[in-house]
């Protein structure tokens, strides 16, 4: 039987865990505000941050490291800007202030994905040199990163070095643009392994690489002999890229190869180029070694899925574009377009091949197409005969390009398989379109046309546009690539579904 007594203890005991229960909750409540106001301030706090703009900061030859790097209070020392314990961050512009500079300049940090590049810019005219422009060794830029990523280096002059001008070393997503380098002892520009260089994917060591718009001129300056460490690379030396565009870049008196896209390089294109002068060393006792002012180099690793359009090789020494393979050993190269480039002058009859465009061995998948050349020792050569070993040259297609006034002979084939060479005009100064040597398995000839004259606006004066006249209109195969649809003016040269083309680089346009 409950008494009033303990009717009463009960009612007490029931009020205090009403309370404690209230109080509990409260407490979880009031727990669960703080939490939510915590993130919601964290959330706020990390919004602001992201949403703090990129830094400006500014190196003068007039400048202290010690100040904070604005522009009336600039660092003194490039080198001290692009350092690990500088200030500058991802998505940071440093611009260099105008001056002549000596050093080597070492990129010290890495901009971002998230943050973005940091840019290092010349604000006007900036010249850097080499501090020792004899002494310096393999792989040394005056510009120059190891394991960097997310830069752009824009503007600046350099000069006299005793490698190369700009050497980039297991890099990524860097853009160098709008440099100028002048008589570099190797060459002007370059990107590279840092160590690895026996072969095979472990070479390939750099990805999304952008050269655009620079000068490079008098690269490889100190090559001297076949057998000089100096001058070992080329004018423009792609080593070792997955992803790269080179494009809008002028190179003029090397003693070298050209722009050289090599070891495993992939996934990438070569475009609105203009390449003169080079390999100034061929055709001299020790000048074997001048090479192609554009080349596709097979060596050590797979190359594949290369684009060479739009440019301009004029005036070299030696031959002009060649895709062949040095190593057949380790990789190949294959799916390389070859297109609306204009190709004239190269060669010098009796010194050397002096060819507009070669395919050698372990090359497959080349559609070479809607090309103009002119006035080169050989236009067209396919040769499974001479180079390196390995397999012929195969699953090549040539068609609607121009071949004209050859100084030696229109071209040469050998040793290819499944070769189909379509709908070109050559002009008849020879009595063959090409000579032909033995081991042609599935030669597919046919439309191809000899004319005494192109018709260009000024063969002459190097104007390889079209007249109203000329031979080339409307008389190219309408089986072509999407990529084609438009030649190198950018004009629409698909009139309408299967009708024909312009052959050549140029579609006629009518003057207004």
């Amino acid at each position: 039987m409950t008494t009033n007594k303990n009717r009463k203890a009960l009612q007490h005991y029931s009020v205090i865990f009403f309370l404690c229960s209230f109080l509990s909750t409260l407490f979880l409540d009031i727990s669960w505000i703080n939490a939510k106001f915590g993130q919601l301030i964290s959330a706020n706090t990390s919004k602001v941050s992201a949403q703090v703009p990129p830094k400006v900061y500014y190196v003068s030859q007039y400048g202290n490291n010690t100040n904070p790097g604005t522009i009336d209070r600039p660092w003194r020392n490039i080198n001290y800007a692009i350092g690990a314990s500088s200030p500058v961050k991802a998505g940071d512009t440093i611009l260099v202030q105008p001056g002549t500079y000596t050093g080597l300049i070492t990129l010290g940090k890495s901009g971002s994905s998230t943050g973005g590049k940091i840019t290092l810019k010349a604000n006007g005219k900036v010249i850097i040199r080499d501090p020792d422009p004899i002494n310096g060794g393999f792989r040394e830029g005056v510009i120059q990163a190891a394991g960097k990523s997310y830069w752009v280096i824009d503007g600046f002059r350099i000069e006299n070095t005793s490698w190369a001008g700009i050497a980039l070393r297991d890099a990524s997503n860097i853009i160098v643009q709008n440099n100028y380098t002048y008589q570099t002892g190797a060459s002007g520009i370059i990107v590279l392994p840092e160590y690895y260089y026996n072969g095979g994917e472990l070479e390939v060591t750099n990805s999304n690489i952008k050269i655009l718009k620079n000068t490079v001129e008098r690269a490889n300056w100190r090559w001297t002999s076949n057998a000089s460490i100096e001058g070992t690379q080329e004018a423009l030396s792609i080593w070792g890229v997955d992803g790269f565009e080179v494009a809008y870049n002028t190179l003029k008196d090397g003693n070298r190869e050209g722009i050289d896209i090599k070891v495993g390089s992939r996934n990438g294109t070569v475009h609105d180029n203009i390449v003169t002068r080079q390999a100034l060393v061929s055709g001299t006792p020790n000048g074997y070694r001048g090479g192609p002012a554009i080349y596709i180099d097979g060596n050590r690793a797979a190359m594949y899925a290369i684009d060479i359009y739009n440019n301009v090789v004029y005036g070299n020494t030696a031959d002009a574009i060649v895709i062949a393979d040095e190593d057949p050993n380790i990789g190949d190269v294959s799916d390389i377009c070859v297109y609306n480039n204009i190709i004239y002058g190269n060669g010098i009859l009796g010194v050397n091949g002096g060819v507009g465009i070669l395919v050698g061995r372990n090359v497959r998948e080349v559609e070479i197409a809607h090309n103009t050349l002119a006035k080169n020792v050989q236009a067209i050569v396919i040769d499974g005969a001479s180079f390196y070993g390995g397999p012929r040259p195969r699953d090549i297609l040539v068609r609607n390009n121009i071949f004209a006034d050859s100084t030696y002979r229109n071209g040469y084939i050998v040793d290819v398989d499944n070769l189909t060479i379509d709908n070109n005009l050559f002009t008849n100064k020879f009595a063959d379109f090409y000579d032909i040597g033995g081991g042609l398995n599935n030669l597919i000839a046919f439309n191809n046309t000899k004319v005494p004259s192109i018709g260009f606006v000024n063969l002459v004066g190097n104007d390889f546009h079209l007249t109203s006249t000329s031979p080339a209109i409307n008389i190219g195969s309408p089986y072509i690539s999407t990529y084609l649809q438009f030649d190198k003016d950018g004009v629409q040269r698909i009139k309408s579904a299967g009708a024909s083309v312009d052959v050549g680089a140029y579609k006629y346009v009518s003057p207004i």
